[in-house]
C-alpha cells in the first residue's frame, strides 16, 4: 500500500527540486541516468544522477523500513560500478512515520560498505518554503517544522499565485503527500478556506488514487488503475489521455512493462510511441 507514496515522491524529485536536492546530496543540479540491472528479475534503481563534478548519486525513496535494504543497496552499488566504473554516492531517503531502523553498513576483513540514510523528518522545511521551485515547497509538508499550521499556510500561499490548472495540480499532490504525516484533514480545511474553486475528492477516494477504476478480481483492472494514477501524477491531463489506448491492452505483461516505462519516461510522446506499437 505504501508503494504509491514512493512512486509519487520519485516523480516529484525527478522534477529537480534544487533546494531539496542540495540539502540531501550537496548538489543542486545533475543529469538523470537511466540504469537497469541485469538479473533473474529486472531491477531498476529509483533515481540515478550524474553530478556536475562527475560523481554519481544513487537515491532510493522508502516509506517503510525495508528489511533487506542494506543488501539491495550493496547490490545496486556493484551494478552501477560495473556499468560506470565509479562507486556511487548512495542515499536512502526515508519518508515514513515509524521510527527509522534500517541497517546501512556492513564490514568484513576485506570489505567495508555503507550508504547514507536520511530521515526526511530531520530536514528543516524553512529553506524549502522560500525556494523558487514548487517541488521544493511541496516537499516541505514532509519535513521538520515547529509550526505545522504555519507551514501549511505558507505552502498554500505559494500555490495560490499559480495559474488555476497548475495550482490545482500542486494542491492535489499536497493533499496526497499530507496523508503520510496524517495532515490530510488540516490541509483540506485550509484549502477549503482559500478563495478559489477546486474539486477536492473525499479522502478515501484520494487515498486510493492508484487503484481507482479497478475491475473486481482482475489483475488487469488493478494495473489500469495504478497506471492511471501514475500518468495523472506525472503528466496530468495530457497523460490521462493515454488511458484510452491503455484500456485496449489485455495482456498483463504489456501493462507491467508500460508501468516501468512511465517511471523512467521523460515525455508523453515516448509513452504514446510505445502504446502505438503494442495496442
Amino acid at each position: 500500500m505504501r508503494q504509491k507514496f514512493d512512486i509519487a515522491l520519485k516523480d516529484i524529485i525527478k522534477d529537480v527540486p534544487r533546494t531539496f536536492l542540495k540539502l540531501l546530496t550537496g548538489y543542486d543540479s545533475g543529469k538523470f541516468i537511466d540504469i537497469q540491472f541485469p538479473d533473474i528479475q529486472l531491477r531498476q534503481p529509483d533515481i540515478v544522477i550524474e553530478a556536475p563534478d562527475g560523481n554519481i548519486i544513487h537515491l532510493e525513496v522508502q516509506s517503510t523500513n525495508e528489511k533487506i535494504m542494506l543488501e539491495r543497496m550493496f547490490l545496486y552499488a556493484g551494478f552501477i560500478y560495473n556499468q560506470h566504473k565509479k562507486l556511487p554516492i548512495q542515499i536512502v531517503l526515508y519518508v515514513g512515520n515509524r521510527p527509522l531502523k534500517m541497517a546501512n553498513s556492513v564490514e568484513s576483513d576485506m570489505i567495508r560498505y555503507a550508504y547514507r540514510l536520511r530521515d526526511i523528518r530531520e530536514i528543516d522545511c524553512s529553506q524549502l518554503l522560500v525556494s523558487n521551485a514548487p517541488e521544493d515547497v511541496l516537499l516541505a509538508i514532509l519535513c521538520k517544522t515547529d509550526d505545522v499550521e504555519g507551514a501549511i499556510k505558507k505552502i498554500l500561499d505559494r500555490f495560490y499565485l499559480m495559474p488555476p490548472k497548475e495550482r490545482e495540480n500542486y494542491i492535489r499532490k499536497l493533499l496526497y503527500l499530507s496523508e503520510l504525516r496524517m495532515l490530510y484533514t488540516k490541509v483540506k480545511a485550509e484549502v477549503m478556506n482559500m478563495p478559489i474553486t477546486i474539486d477536492i475528492e473525499d479522502s478515501k477516494v484520494f487515498k486510493d488514487v492508484f487503484i481507482k477504476g479497478k475491475r473486481e478480481g482482475k489483475l488487469e483492472g488493478k494495473l489500469e488503475g495504478m497506471l492511471e494514477g501514475m500518468l495523472d501524477l506525472k503528466y496530468g491531463s495530457e497523460g490521462l489521455e493515454l488511458m484510452k489506448m491503455v484500456k485496449n491492452i489485455d495482456k498483463t505483461d504489456i501493462l507491467e512493462e508500460f508501468k516501468e516505462l512511465i517511471k523512467r519516461s521523460t515525455s508523453v510522446i515516448e509513452l504514446q510511441a510505445y502504446l502505438n506499437k503494442n495496442v
